[in-house]
């Protein structure tokens, strides 16, 4: 037998190898299942820890109130701010009742203020998903 025949051979031999991997794991293969829209929860607490928060807050609370496909609260807890921070939340709640202002508790001993701040919240909450912004 020549060279040229052995090596054509054993090339044949190593791709009928590789074909018969990937017919064996063709059969393996199973198909993703269909693409379906995630799940959206039926309502959400949307949570606002905020101190002295007065150029940010009324972007931030808006932003939430544009959730779409989900009934949506927004409770803001004004925790001891020196701005307008609690005037501007006042007012939205005044024109929208998702939103609600709340005032935060004095600190406990043993707690940070953040911590704090979202334990209170998640208290104050109605709805079962929480989401904090902050």
């Amino acid at each position: 037998m020549s060279v040229l025949l052995i090596l054509a051979v054993a090339s044949f031999v190593l791709a009928l190898f590789y074909c018969v991997l990937f017919l064996r794991n063709l059969s393996l293969y199973v198909p993703p299942p269909a693409y379906t829209e995630p799940r959206v929860p039926a309502a959400v607490s949307v949570l606002i820890p905020a101190r002295n928060e007065e150029a940010a807050i009324r972007a931030a609370v808006e932003a939430a109130l544009r959730s779409k496909g989900v009934q949506v609260e927004v409770i803001v807890l004004d925790d001891g701010s020196e701005d307008g921070t609690a005037a501007i939340v006042r007012s939205m709640g005044a024109a929208d009742s998702r939103v609600r202002l709340e005032t935060a508790r004095a600190l406990p001993p043993g707690w940070c203020g953040k911590q704090f701040a979202c334990s209170t919240l998640s208290e104050l909450a109605t709805h079962q998903t929480l989401c904090f912004v902050d």
